[in-house]
This record gives structure tokens, C-alpha cells and sequence, in this order.
């Protein structure tokens, strides 16, 4: 009997014990939670802005751009000795560093044949001593003799040359990879200014073959996963089969004076006539063969999209050239193309500050790439949430998936909670469409009132202390990219 009793005691007492956590429990899901949402207004794209806009050579950014290029001669990078090949990166290190430390941007491309550097003492090829020995003998440098000297030029079909580029394509991507401060990684290599463009040299069997190109290609696709690359050509070494965007280095090529060649200029534009570059052989690609490649047009939803102003547009003012008929197709070929970014501004640079062609080139800069902003913040009081939708109003994405990162901030002004929303991908975020992120107010957080700040982390964080934030195209900005989402109020 006494042993009956006492599970009884037990039972009885362990039931009390539940009963009054069920009651502390009830108390505490009795908190009041009062979200009070922002009203956003949209604003002007704020520039600069993370990769978009008008990019500069390196060390030359302006106060608007977010940009720089940053172009390596392969024996700078590649080393070759006995045979074996090693990464020399200290040069580019130091300046991946400096363009951090300016809240920049690397677009970034290693080449070995550069017909500007030919003179007395240079013959344009920059190749390690050893490797070009080794090609010299083995009857694989070329030469063709041009006004400021001898050009050279190697058998880009060596295997020797080959097996050193895809090596050096593996060392190169293992170590800069997801790199913060790099945007993208042109691949290079090839030909002229890295351009695969084999227009300077004379022989055509150092052309490189389809085949051999796909094995570069390859190189690269499997040696980044994380940052996106670029091409120059979709119709060279099966360009088209991989994941990989494309860089005009002639944006624009006599689009200025079509208006001059008696031919109406919307027939023109109907027509696509507008450049001689990359991507007229990208549109050309694409709607030929029957329309073999037609899904191509969609490549911009994941790959990025660039380049450079031709010479004879980056040689005139920003203001007479960019007008009229010449910014017609400018902006017509932004838009078709969905370009993020654009190399060269003119011989008279950036238009001087409060005056009317600055204004215009801010606006052609604003055009470029993505335009993110709030579209609207929602609070749901009873499951304490709070759920912010976004737009793009832009003409491409951005293309890598940076995170929402929540802050409540108490009435002193203390930062006493940290959210990252890492199920929430920026990437996807297309022109014209919305995604939504989701933070719920912590149940420890105790009676007061609090605001709810949110900012896009940057991974160059990392590098420098001197990152650009991702700025919104919004009112409601704290600072650095941190807007105010939300008033909340617990009893």
C-alpha cells in the first residue's frame, strides 16, 4: 500500500510541476507584439552602386563607378621553370586589395599577345622565358612585322601552350574563385588583348581549332563555380554550351554615323544592324540556324553581360556623342543586350558635376544592370513576422545572391539582435518580378519598443573595411545601405 502511495505522490506532484509551466507558458504567449510597418518611396538609382554602371581602368574609378578593369600579361601571373608552372599572384593581390579599399569591383583578364606593346624592345607576347624557349625551339613562335615593330606571336594550338593554360586555369581559379572584390573573370588567354581575336597575325594555323577551345572553356567552367565568368565570341569553341556571359570590347562600332548613310534609323534598329562586335555576332549566333539557338536570349537571367566602348565612340565628349540618334542606339542596345556594365566614357571623361550632360550620364549610368528597391514591408502582428517583398526595376539581375540582414535595434539605439536570411536569393531576382524575405521577432526579446533595420551584407567585407554597400532604389536609407523597415512595440 505504501508504495501505490507514494507513485500517487509522485504522480500528483509531477502534474502540478506541468500545470504551472502550461500557465507560464499561457502568460508568456500573452506578449503583445505591434509591428508598424514603413512606407516606402521610391527614389532615383543611387550610383555608384555595386557592379553597374560605367567602369574604369584600374586605379582610374570616378566618383560614380563601381568598376575596374584589371589586365594581367600572362608571364605577370604564370610562372614556368623546369618544366613545372606556379601562380605568381603577389601583383594582382596587391591590387585586388586596392580596389577593395575604393568600395570597387574587379573585372579581371589575364593575356599573352597585346599588339600595343611592340616597339624596339617589346614584342608584344608575354610569355614566361622558359615556355617561350621551349615553343621557340620547337618551331611555335610566329612573327608578323607591323608599323611599330616585330609582333609575335605563338601556335595557339601547341600542346605545350595548352597544357600551361589549363594548368594555369586551375591554380588561377582554386586561389581567386568566389574572390569578393573580383566581378568577373573575362577568360582570356587567346589571342589579342586576350580578346580571341586573331586578326594581327599572319599564319592561320596559330588560329586555334574549336576543340581546343572547348578545352579552355572547360578550364574555366570547372575551375569557377562561384564567379561568373565571360566570353568573347558565343560561335568560338562551342561558347555556347556553358555557362558563361559575354563581353563586347567593341560596343557600339560605327552605330555613330549610320544616320549619315541616307538609311532610315528605327529601320535600322528594327533591322539590328548596330554593332560589329560581340554581340552582333551574339544576335547573329543566336538567330541563325534556324533558330537553333534561340534560348541564348535568355542567358542574361543567370550570366553576366559587359564590355567596352568601341574607339571611335570612347574618342569623342560624353555630351555631343551621347544625343540624338547615337543615344537611341546606345540605349537600344543596352536594353537588348541587358548589359550590366560598360567600359569608357570619352576623351573628355566625366562630364563636369551640376551641369547637363553629368546629368545625362548619370542617367545612362543608372540604365546599366539591376535596380533593386523595397516594394513593400508587412507586419503580421500575431506571429510577430515581419515580411518584406522586393523589386527590380532594372534590366538584369544582380548576379550573386548577397543576404538580407536583419537588425532590431532597441530605444537607446543598442543593435541587440542579428538575422540573416539565408534562404533568400538575390540572384533570382529578375526585372519586373518580386521576392519575398521573412524575419521573425525573437521570442526572448523582452517589453520595449524597437526598430527593425535591414541591409544587404557584402562579402567584401572580408577584404576591407571600405566596402560599398548595396544601395536601394528607396527612401528610408540610415546609412551605408541600411534602411528602416519597421517600428515594433512588445507588452
Amino acid at each position: 500500500m505504501i508504495k501505490i502511495f507514494s507513485h500517487r505522490i509522485v504522480r500528483i506532484l509531477t502534474a502540478a510541476v506541468i500545470a504551472s509551466a502550461l500557465l507560464l507558458s499561457s502568460a508568456c504567449s500573452k506578449r503583445e507584439v505591434t509591428i508598424t510597418p514603413s512606407q516606402f518611396t521610391r527614389t532615383e538609382t543611387p550610383l555608384p552602386n555595386p557592379m553597374k554602371g560605367f567602369a574604369s581602368f584600374y586605379g582610374k574609378a570616378d566618383q560614380d563607378s563601381s568598376m575596374e578593369y584589371i589586365g594581367l600579361k600572362f608571364n605577370e601571373i604564370y610562372t614556368y621553370q623546369n618544366g613545372q608552372g606556379a601562380l605568381d599572384t603577389e601583383e594582382l593581390d596587391e591590387k585586388l586589395s586596392k580596389v577593395a579599399d575604393r568600395g570597387n569591383y574587379a573585372i579581371l583578364r589575364v593575356y599573352m599577345l597585346n599588339p600595343g606593346y611592340v616597339d624596339d624592345e617589346q614584342t608584344g607576347l608575354f610569355l614566361p622565358e622558359e615556355l617561350y624557349n621551349e615553343l621557340k625551339s620547337a618551331g611555335d613562335i610566329y612573327y608578323n612585322q607591323v608599323p611599330s615593330g616585330r609582333l609575335e606571336y605563338p601556335d595557339f594550338n601547341s600542346e605545350k601552350l595548352i597544357e600551361c593554360m589549363t594548368e594555369f586555369i586551375g591554380l588561377f581559379g582554386k586561389k581567386y574563385d568566389g574572390h569578393a572584390a573580383i566581378a568577373t573573370v573575362q577568360m582570356g588567354l587567346y589571342g589579342s588583348w586576350g580578346e580571341w581575336n586573331m586578326s594581327e597575325c599572319r599564319n592561320s594555323n596559330c588560329v586555334m581549332t574549336n576543340d581546343n577551345l572547348r578545352r579552355i572553356i572547360e578550364a574555366y567552367t570547372a575551375s569557377f563555380r562561384k564567379t561568373k565568368l565571360m566570353g568573347r565570341n558565343p560561335s568560338l569553341g562551342y561558347a555556347n554550351e556553358y555557362p558563361i556571359g559575354y563581353h563586347d570590347d567593341n560596343f557600339m562600332f560605327n552605330t555613330s554615323d549610320f544616320h549619315t548613310k541616307s538609311l532610315e534609323w528605327k529601320s535600322l534598329l528594327r533591322k539590328q544592324h548596330y554593332t560589329y562586335g560581340t554581340l552582333q555576332q551574339f544576335y547573329d549566333f543566336i538567330n541563325g540556324d534556324g533558330g537553333k539557338y534561340e534560348s541564348l536570349w535568355d542567358l542574361w537571367k543567370t550570366q553576366m553581360f559587359g564590355g567596352e566602348l568601341s574607339v571611335q565612340m570612347s574618342m569623342e565628349p560624353f555630351g555631343p556623342l551621347w544625343s540624338g540618334t547615337e543615344r537611341e542606339a546606345l540605349e537600344y542596345c543596352i536594353n537588348q543586350f541587358h548589359v550590366s556594365w560598360i567600359m569608357g566614357v570619352g576623351v573628355g571623361g566625366i562630364p563636369e558635376t551640376n551641369t547637363a550632360e553629368y546629368q545625362e550620364f548619370r542617367k545612362v549610368a543608372a540604365s546599366f544592370g539591376y535596380d533593386i528597391f523595397i516594394d513593400s514591408v508587412e507586419g503580421k502582428n500575431r506571429t510577430a513576422k515581419v515580411v518584406t517583398t522586393f523589386g527590380n526595376s532594372g534590366i538584369a539581375p544582380f548576379y550573386y545572391d548577397w543576404q538580407p540582414e536583419y537588425r532590431i535595434i532597441d530605444a537607446e539605439g543598442v543593435s541587440v539582435y542579428k538575422y540573416r536570411d539565408e534562404d533568400f536569393r538575390l540572384s533570382v531576382l529578375l526585372p519586373g518580378e518580386t521576392e519575398e524575405s521573412l524575419f521573425l521577432i525573437p521570442e526572448d526579446l523582452k517589453a520595449g519598443d524597437y526598430t527593425v533595420q535591414l541591409r544587404f551584407v557584402n562579402p567584401a567585407e572580408g577584404v576591407s573595411k571600405k566596402v560599398m554597400p548595396l544601395r536601394l532604389s528607396n527612401d528610408r536609407e540610415i546609412r551605408d545601405g541600411f534602411y528602416e523597415l519597421a517600428k515594433v512595440t512588445i507588452v
